[in-house]
């Protein structure tokens, strides 16, 4: 029974035990690795800048976004004014309160329309000089 129990103690080594010893080691760096390279921030793009050396196209596709979401915003805001004009009546706080509230979200997205027209026309002049040179 003694010599019975000191088998089991014994550590067995098949030969695929290395290969799996070494793929797990080789996960656990590229794991590491792939946590590591995600830490690291992208260059960050200055909105504000008129600067050709930005990339001025994807800037004003930014802002055209922006100003998308905002208009889907004020349309929204408009269809709840006339629904609250129909359970509240045309003087409720709620209808003043929905439409001036799609006023300021189309004002804001014509700016922002404005803007990226702005951004995209330092693009194509950007362009064109570049071509000429």
């Amino acid at each position: 029974m003694i010599s019975g129990s000191s088998r089991a103690a014994e550590k067995r080594v098949f030969p695929g035990d290395h290969a799996l010893a070494l793929m797990g080691r080789s996960l656990l760096v590229v794991g590491i690795m792939l946590g590591m390279s995600g830490c690291v921030s992208p260059q960050s793009i200055e909105m504000g800048s008129y600067d050709p050396a930005y990339d001025q196209k994807a800037i004003a596709g930014y802002y055209r976004n922006q100003s998308v979401a905002l208009r889907e915003k004020a349309h929204a805001q408009a269809t709840a004014a006339v629904r609250y004009e129909a359970l509240f009546g045309p003087d409720s706080d709620l209808v003043s309160g929905a439409r001036a509230l799609a006023r300021y979200y189309e004002q804001t997205a014509q700016e922002l329309e404005r803007v990226a027209e702005a951004h995209a026309s330092v693009d194509r002049a950007g362009r064109r000089t570049t071509v000429v040179q």
